[in-house]
Parts: C-alpha cells; structure tokens; sequence
C-alpha cells in the first residue's frame, strides 16, 4: 500500500519488475467496482544474432508478462508510472472509465512477449499460439484491447510446465555399470602394471645404487694406489738423481786417478806411431848425411868403429868388401843402439838414480801381487814427469847422448851437421821411454840374435837383404810388451 504522492518502493532484488500504475489518475466516483489497467512485470533478455553482436534495430523484449490488477483505493489516485527501461509505454486511446476500462498494448509486445513465452515452452504451443493472440488483438477495434480481451490473453500467455524427461532404461544403466566396471578393472590392471615396473625400477636403482658405490670405492683404492706409486716415483727419481751425482763424482774421480796414474795419454797405438817416427827420423838423418852416393862417407871411420864393436869379426863379408850401404845400415844400427843404451835400456828412466834397486823391489812386488806393483811403477813415473828437477836432468841426459853422436856422426860423415837432427831424436827418445815405462805393461826393446834365420811376422828387411838368408846385422831392434799385446817388428840386414 503506497501512500499518495511518495515514490514507488524498490523491488526486492531478483523480482520481476512491476510496471506502475498508468499515467492516469482514476477515481471511483460512484462507488463502483471496475476492471483498472494491469501492471506489466518484465525481465528482459537481448536478442543475439548468431555471431555474437546485438542488432541494433531490435529492441529489448520482455521474455515474461503477467497481467495484474493494482489495489483499489477509493481515496488515493493511481501515480503514472515511469517509463520501462528498454520498453516502450504503453499509451491510452481514451480515458477510461467506469463502464469501459482498457490499457492500449502495442502488437509488436504482445507479439514478443508470446513469443518469448512459446519458446520457452514448446508443449504450450497447441494450447496458445502467437497466431491466435495476434487474431484477437487485431480482432480490437483499433488495437484497443478491451477487457473481455485481456481474458483471453491472460489465459493464452499463462505458463505451462513441461514435463519431465524420461529416465534411462535399467539395461541402459546396466550397460553403463558394465561399461564402468570394465574400465576400472583396466585402470586397476594398468596401476598394477605401473606398480610392478616402479618395483622393478627401484630394485634396478638399488642395483645401480650398490654398482655406483662400489665403483666409488674402487676409485678411492685406485686412487690411494696411484698416490703411493706416485710417492714411490717420486723417491726413486730422487734416489735416481742422487746416485747419478755419485756416478758424476765417481767418474771424476776415476778419471783424475787414472789421470794421475798414466804419465801421459799415449796408447798402444801412439806408441808405435811414435817408435815408427823414430825409425824415420834415424834413416833420414843417414841419408842427408852421408851425401849423394855417400860422398861424405868416410870409410876408414866407420871401419875402424865397426871394429871395435866386435861385430865385425862375424859379419859375413870381408874388410875390403865392404859395400857404402852397408856402412850406412851400420851407422844406423850405432845410433839406434846409443838410444837405447841410454833410454830405453832402463828400468825406469835414465834420470832415475834408484834405476838397480827399483828393479829389484818390482820384481819381488810383481810376483807377489801384480796390480799393486803395476800401479807403484805408474806412480813413480808421474811423480818422475811431475819433478821440477825433471826437465833439467832430462836435458843433461840428451845432451850426454846426442853430444856422443853428434860426434860420431861429425867423424864418419865429413863436412856434415845434423848436431840438432839428434838432439831432437834424443828428445823423441827420453819422453817415448818414460810413455813406454808408464803403460800397464813394459814395452822395451827387444834384440834379434844374429844368424837367426829371417821371420816376416817379426821382422823387417833392410836395402838389399837377402830375405831367405840370415840375420847379419841388427838396424832397429823390436818393442814388445810381457803379454804380447804390443809388437813393432825389428828391422835387419839379411845375408
């Protein structure tokens, strides 16, 4: 119940809205009941087209219309109402009265509103049709809906419920359940089947797992093993080191000792060089001397000099047949054998002063241990080389020798001078003997006996020797050592 004049109340939220009253202030003059104009309750929808945007030209529609009758009041007026929203208002033709109430309703509502209706409801399409709602409304003079009308609206527009679906069948449901089942029962397979593998796979990670650590260890093991080998390399490399510093050490000092031990550097092979040289110098110094076709030769000389050696007496050719190069062979054979006397005849060396009693002491050191007495002699002579009264006693030595024969040979070869020709033969000499002394074994000189029959291994012939004769005279005797290691051949003059 609204009081005169205030404003309509608000609809509750979700209720349809109410149309209210026309604009048109009715009044009950005589005190008599009459139809008034119904109220329209709306709720609009918006027609879409089928891509989706609202037409512009189609109005909103009410989807629902009821028809109701507003409270009689004889004392108030009935408000206007305002105008709908997305409606259009409905308009009156004339007033209305007592005898004649009626409401002007625009077909185009009425037909959307039926429509609307219908559609939601299809079962009510035989009972009311837009058709025979539209007949009647148009049947109005004028498009007045009259009263007698609207009961016929109202009738035609009223809801009808539809009825119920049908329930599925029970084989249709047991099809389903069936359905179902089997596929739970195919889930639960699969489950199983994934719970099988995740077993396998976990027993196959354990596995892994174990494999992985033992491998670990493995690798510790190996690891510890090539740390101690490591340590080991490292030790023997320094061990290595070290015992090549005392192999250094040990070399220099090997070579400093022998070094000391060895008077000089000759070998074997020097040495003979050496010994070969001499032989050279010696018939080189005859040669010059004695001139072309022994010019200088004095024959009375070297005669008399034969003489006295006493090896005249058994040479096999006779005082007055003697020969110019058998002179020479001779003179040769003098100043090999002054060399010899004078330095290789020693037992030591010619500068020696204990020469008797160092022969004596070596013999007896020899035949008890005979490195001990190798290495003494070795050492005497270093200590013979390294005397700083050695090169003055080696001068007074030459000069004794080549003083001699320089004599001599100034005597048998006249108008000759070869005083320094044998001096430096003398040198050559007294330093090949202390080399020849200093060797582990002895080379000395070592005399062919005269009338021995000629031996090419050991000897060498001379200018016109008869090489299936005999020895007759001696030139340069041979060198050898105690062991044999060392042989110059001797050279002689065969008869």
């Amino acid at each position: 119940m609204t009081t005169p004049g205030s404003p309509p109340s608000a609809p509750a939220p979700g209720a349809p809205t109410s149309v209210p009253p026309l604009d048109t202030t009715l009044t009950n003059k005589d005190n008599i009941d009459f139809f008034t104009a119904p109220s329209f309750t709306t709720s609009t929808t918006t027609a879409t087209e089928a891509n989706g945007n609202t037409p512009s030209s189609t109005p909103l529609l009410p989807t629902t219309l009821e028809v109701k009758s507003p409270t009689k009041d004889d004392s108030e007026p009935i408000p206007a109402p305002p105008t709908p929203i997305n409606a259009t208002k409905p308009t009156l033709t004339s007033p209305i009265t007592p005898s004649q109430p009626m409401v002007t309703i625009t077909n185009v509502e009425i037909i959307s509103s039926v429509s609307s209706i219908t559609s939601a409801s299809p079962t009510s399409a035989t009972s009311a049709t837009p058709t025979s709602t539209v007949a009647a409304i148009n049947g109005s003079s004028n498009g007045t809906v009259q009263p007698e009308d609207m009961e016929g609206i109202t009738e035609t527009l009223s809801p009808v419920e539809p009825e119920a679906p049908a329930g599925p069948s029970e084989e249709a449901q047991d099809g389903r359940l069936s359905a179902l089942e089997e596929q739970l029962k195919a889930q639960a397979e699969e489950l199983e089947k994934y719970k099988r593998d995740n077993q396998r796979l976990y027993v196959e990670l354990e596995d892994s797992n174990q494999d992985l650590a033992s491998l670990k260890d493995e690798r510790e093991r190996n690891h510890g093993a090539y740390n101690d080998l490591s340590r080991q390399y490292y030790d023997l490399q320094t061990k290595l080191i070290k015992k090549e510093q005392e192999y250094d050490t040990m070399s220099k000092n090997y070579l400093e000792h022998v070094r000391m031990i060895r008077a000089t550097d000759d070998d074997h092979s020097t040495i003979m060089d050496r010994l070969n040289q001499l032989k050279a110098s010696i018939e080189h110094l005859v040669r010059k001397a004695q001139g072309s076709r022994s010019v200088n030769l004095n024959k009375d000389a070297v005669i008399e000099h034969f003489k006295a050696s006493g090896l005249l007496e058994n040479f096999p050719v006779s005082e007055d047949k003697l020969e110019p190069y058998q002179l020479n062979l001779y003179m040769e054979s003098v100043i090999m054998s002054t060399l010899v006397s004078h330095f290789f005849d020693k037992s030591l060396s010619c500068i020696f002063e204990y020469n008797k009693g160092f022969k004596e002491i070596y013999e007896w050191m020899h035949h008890r241990n005979n490195k001990l007495a190798v290495r003494w002699r070795q050492q005497l002579c270093v200590m013979i080389i390294q005397d700083p009264a050695t090169k003055a006693r080696q001068e007074e030595e030459v000069n004794t020798a080549s003083t001699a024969l320089t004599e001599l040979v100034s005597n048998v070869y006249t108008n000759s001078n070869e005083a320094a020709k044998l001096r430096d033969i003398c040198n050559k000499a007294f330093e090949l003997a202390i080399a020849m002394n200093a060797m582990d074994n002895v080379i000395s000189p070592v005399t062919v006996p005269l009338g021995s029959d000629f031996d090419d291994d050991e000897m060498g012939t001379s200018l016109k020797s008869n090489p299936e004769g005999k020895v007759a005279l001696v030139i340069f005797p041979a060198f050898k050592d105690q062991v044999s290691a060392f042989n110059v051949r001797s050279k002689v003059w065969c008869y």
